[in-house]
């Protein structure tokens, strides 16, 4: 029988990476020994009927195309919360936990009532693996060593350790406001902020495949084929884009209360503006350079 823990984890479109994941999972034994929950967010590249081939143990639920990671998570959770789960585990498919890293935090959420726990995550770059900050202490980044167990007030979603009386206390992440970025970070901030403790632990580890976000800056929106309304909305209004204006404002008053997190957002909105103006002049005057205006003749 299986433990009442449920891996929840939020698909779209990337088929190949959550059969390779689910394949992962199976291989640690943790596909056997915990309940994992699917929540495939409308793809139309086969994932689900993947999933029913391979892993026909695993619950898939069907999302309405525009839940996005937090939709889904929230959705996840109170499927699991329904069907008695005790502890919950965000984990994504480009996340992969080494052999004894969910069971180290299902432990140590056990032996520690109320406590939120991660692993340190590792991506590969030049060749090295490189720990990733997956957790916040007041606005610094940070990632736990070997042997090291770090409190934290903030964590990114890659794969954390919630236990039921978390969610009791203060619900699921919040869709609405944070419909994909700090979805995760601010959700553990409320638990953090309602007296529960959250940990990054160093001898539990978790390694990322493909691209890590944490540096996407705004200068990677812009093309010189890209006229500006088109950036300024692929930037600034998409639920996709880190820099989502309705997500950062609410993310500052989240953090700081409405007053210093309206003058923060502002603050931070005239940097960004400034920023995007710059870019999108340098956009404008690469493509007028190299794609002038043809007045000659054709040959």
């Amino acid at each position: 029988m299986k433990e009442p823990v449920y891996i929840i984890t939020p698909v779209y479109n990337r088929q190949a990476t959550t059969v390779s994941y689910l394949q992962h999972l199976s291989q640690n034994g943790d596909l056997r020994r915990y309940h994992t929950v699917i929540i495939d967010d409308s793809s139309t590249d086969g994932t689900s009927d993947a999933i029913r081939t391979h892993y026909p143990d695993v619950t898939i639920l069907e999302g309405t195309g525009d839940l996005w990671w937090t939709g889904a998570v929230a959705m996840g959770m109170e499927y699991a919360a329904q069907q008695g789960a005790v502890f919950f585990i965000w984990l994504n498919d480009d996340c992969l936990p080494n052999p004894g890293t969910l069971a180290g935090l299902v432990d140590f959420m056990r032996q520690h009532p109320g406590a939120i726990a991660a692993p340190t995550c590792y991506a590969i770059m030049n060749d090295t693996l490189v720990a990733q900050h997956n957790g916040s202490q007041k606005r610094q980044g940070c990632a736990a060593q070997l042997g090291e167990i770090l409190e934290v007030d903030g964590m990114s979603g890659w794969c954390v350790g919630i236990p039921l009386s978390v969610f009791q206390a203060i619900g699921v992440p919040d869709a609405r406001r944070f419909p994909h970025y700090s979805g995760d970070d601010t959700y553990i901030f409320r638990a953090y902020r309602a007296g529960f403790k959250a940990y990054l632990i160093g001898n539990f580890t978790a390694n990322l495949i493909g691209p890590v976000h944490e540096g996407l800056g705004i200068d990677k929106y812009f093309s010189a084929k890209l006229p500006a309304h088109k950036t300024f909305q692929a930037l600034f209004w998409s639920k996709k884009s880190p820099y989502r204006l309705p997500t950062k404002f609410f993310h500052c008053i989240e953090r700081y209360g409405f007053w210093i997190g309206s003058c923060l957002f502002l603050t931070k909105l005239t940097s960004w503006l400034a920023q995007w103006i710059k870019f999108q002049l340098t956009s404008s005057f690469h493509l007028h350079l190299f794609n002038p205006t043809q007045d000659a003749k054709h040959y």
